[in-house]
Formats: C-alpha cells, structure tokens, sequence
C-alpha cells in the first residue's frame, strides 16, 4: 500500500494505468518520454527539468559559435570552442546539482582529469604507429590497428577512473553515481585526445585559410559527435556496473540494462566506428554515421538510465512529507515522486533553490 497519487512511491509504475515500465514518462525527468532525443536531461539527467533551459541555450550557444568561428576563418578559437564546450557544460551540470558537495574536485580528478592525462598518453604513443603505416601505405595494419585496436583500448582507458571509484569509494553506490564517472572520464579523455592530435593546427596563425563548410563540418564530428559518442559508451558500461551492486528487485531490471547487453553495444559501436572511419573517406558521410550513432547510444542511455531508476530496489519506507525537486509540491518522500513519478535518485537540489538552506 502507498500513498495516493499517479505514480508509485516505491516501484515508480503509473497507477492510472497500472504501467510498471512507464515508458511514456522518463525516470529522471517524468515530462519527456523514455525513447526521447535530448542531449541535455541525458546527459545531465540530475538537472531538474526546469534548469535545463539555460543548459540547452548554452549547447546551441556553443554551437552557433563554433560555426560562426570557423566562418569566419578563425579556426584555432573554432576548435578551442568545439573540444570544450561539452566537458566545461558537464562541470556547470556538477556545480550546478552539487551532485557530490563534499568531495566534488576529488572525483573531478579522478574522473575527468585521469581521463585527460591518459588521453594525452594515449594519443602521444599511438600517433606515430598510425602516421607510419599510412605512410607505408599498410592498408591492412592501419585498419586493424587504427580500426580495432585504438578503439578498444580508448574505451578501456576511458574507465580506468570510474572503476578505481567503484572499487575505493563503494559508499558512492547509485546507478547514476557510476553514470556521472563515466560520462566525465570519457569527455577528459576526449578532449585531451582531440588536443594532442590537432595541437599542430592550434599553433598556427589565428586566421587559417581552407573551407569554412569544412572545418565546421570536421569540428562538429570531432568536436561534438564523438564526445557523445565516447560519453554514452563509457557511462552506459559503468551505470551498469554500478547497479550489479543492487541485490533487490532484480527483476524490475530488463535486459537492456545488463553489463553484458551494455559492454556489447559499447566495444560493437567503438569498433564498428572506428573501422568506418578508417575505409570512409568523404567528410559528409563519416559526419552522418557518426550522428546516427550518437542518437541512437543516447537514445539507449535513456533507456538503460530508466530501467536503472526503476530497478534501483531499497525498503518499503515512506518518509515526512517534504517538496518533490522536481514538481516542488508537497509529497510523503518516497523512492519516486507520487505526483510527478521523478525518482528521487535522480532530482537533486539545484544551487538557486539550495540557498538558504540550513
């Protein structure tokens, strides 16, 4: 027995309906639908709905300033402008949530940073063994190295951080704890890779001269897509580990949320894209698959962060009545909202409604 309302306290299914998997309403923002394009309540799935208008507007600012750079032919500040407008968005998102206020800078460093720094060590070894063989004209070699080889082992490293947290910091034990370390390792090790390997061009005059069409069109797949693409395969690997650790409602848990289904998807999608890349030469193309492959993994985090919400079992408890973060009306504090069904996991204090708090 719970209390009244649309949703479950405990389970999170929709009374009305008497719909347990409720894919009509997201489990971290219940006003989107689970199968939802939307990079920002993805990837940020801790901001409540009404603070993601200022990180959409950031997102298509950041955008529109890349493609205006490089427009007008600065492409050095049109790359700067690229590479880090997702990885300082993510630690707007962190600040802005106070996601982890006791300890924030410390699983910075060990997420993003680490990330960063194996990243450049990643790019500064491999480098010249891809140079050399597609001077030698080693077909074979450059695609199984360059094809296969780079992208399973940049997928390894972009978990090294997450996975030192799982196992020296076993307090931190949701499902989007393990989300949150691999989308900030990823996005450190992208970035640092994007840098090392273009840092020639960075040198250079501030005026570049080639074509505007395609710098854009190179800073937006390099820039943009594969950082998505890098950030949904690393979180959705370590969201899944991260909620092996729960023991009850097993059940709940569909198979799209295994660490078996999620490793699949990730080494298939890292490995596919990286052999594409490597026998697709025309820019146009390679930006198209890359942009269907970042829809589709963010699309499957979704889903993957949904059945993680509503698997995430604890006891049947109901707690004194307090506001729901994210519809703000007064509710008995429960796993999910019984108002809007948001889970509780997900909606945090943002820093504007956190003042003033004891």
């Amino acid at each position: 027995m719970v209390p009244a309302g649309e949703f479950c306290g405990h389970c999170g299914a929709h009374l009305a309906s008497g719909d347990a998997r409720r894919r009509h309403a997201f489990a971290a923002v219940p006003s989107e639908p689970v199968v939802h394009l939307s990079i920002v309540s993805t990837l940020f799935p801790h901001l409540p709905h009404r603070r993601g208008g200022a990180f959409r507007w950031a997102l298509l600012a950041g955008a529109a300033l890349v493609f205006l750079l490089a427009g007008l032919h600065l492409f050095t500040p049109a790359t700067m402008a690229a590479v880090f407008l997702l990885p300082v968005l993510y630690l707007l998102y962190v600040y802005e949530v106070e996601v982890y206020d006791s300890e924030p800078w410390l699983l910075i460093a060990t997420t993003m940073v680490t990330g960063a720094i194996l990243g450049y060590a990643f790019t500064s070894l491999t480098g010249g063994t891809v140079s050399g063989l597609e001077i030698s004209g080693d077909a074979t070699g450059n695609f199984v190295f360059a094809g296969i080889v780079i992208p399973i082992a940049g997928q390894v490293l972009m978990l090294v951080g997450p996975l030192f947290l799982y196992v020296y910091r076993p307090g931190l034990r949701e499902p989007l704890d393990g989300f949150t370390f691999g989308a900030a390792s990823a996005l450190g090790f992208t970035l640092a890779t994007t840098l090392t390997a273009i840092w020639p061009l960075l040198v250079g005059p501030l005026v570049g001269s080639g074509s505007p069409v395609d710098w854009s069109l190179r800073l937006l797949n390099s820039g943009i897509l594969i950082m998505l693409i890098n950030a949904s395969t690393t979180s959705l690997l370590t969201a899944t580990v991260w909620l092996s650790r729960y023991h009850m409602r097993r059940a709940a848990r569909g198979w799209e949320a295994s660490v078996l289904t999620a490793l699949v998807v990730a080494v298939s999608a890292q490995v596919v894209l990286g052999m594409l890349s490597v026998v697709v030469p025309d820019l146009v193309l390679k930006v198209v698959i890359h942009a269907v492959a970042a829809v589709a993994l963010l699309i499957y985090m979704r889903v993957v962060i949904h059945q993680a919400l509503l698997a995430e079992g604890a006891a049947h408890e109901i707690g004194p009545d307090a506001a729901c973060p994210e519809c703000h009306r007064i509710v008995p504090t429960m796993l999910f909202c019984p108002a809007c069904g948001v889970a509780r996991a997900a909606a945090k204090q943002t820093r504007m409604h956190s003042v003033g708090r004891p």
